[in-house]
């Protein structure tokens, strides 16, 4: 066994571009005109940890990429989402965009895994210290 938190700090970062997702969805669910985001993750390098896929926007009436996307995450933070785009989707609901019940059932699964990665960053964190503790 290995003790490698490299894949529960690279699960956060994919968790934080979610939750940011989800919080915009809420703060303008009730703005005209305006399209929800949604976050696809992905199993990360040699099917170990989790990262951002892809970004899509929730667009009425169009099909596919419509366009080259716009930035979610500012530039000055760090993502391993290669293009770091939202790209335009269609999506098949009815009346508004946003849900909100949908939104705020994602936000728990995120605080969950967050709170379970960061439970694994403190055993890995503690488990060292105990083999230190052996060894000095």
């Amino acid at each position: 066994m290995t003790l490698d938190i490299n894949w529960n700090v690279q699960a956060i970062s994919a968790l934080d571009v979610s939750a940011m997702a989800a919080s915009e969805n809420i703060a303008n669910a009730n703005s005209e005109n305006y399209r929800p985001v949604r976050v696809e993750l992905e199993d990360g390098m040699g099917g170990k940890g989790v990262r951002v896929s892809d970004l899509v926007e929730l667009t009425p009436g169009t099909t596919g990429a419509d366009g080259p996307g716009f930035p979610l995450v500012p530039s000055s933070r760090p993502t391993d989402y290669e293009s770091g785009l939202i790209r335009p989707t269609s999506y098949t609901g009815e009346g508004g965009a946003v849900d909100i019940a949908r939104e705020m059932v994602d936000l728990i699964q995120v605080e969950r895994a967050y709170s379970a990665n960061i439970a694994a960053i403190g055993s890995i964190d503690r488990s060292t210290g105990n083999i230190l503790d052996m060894i000095a």
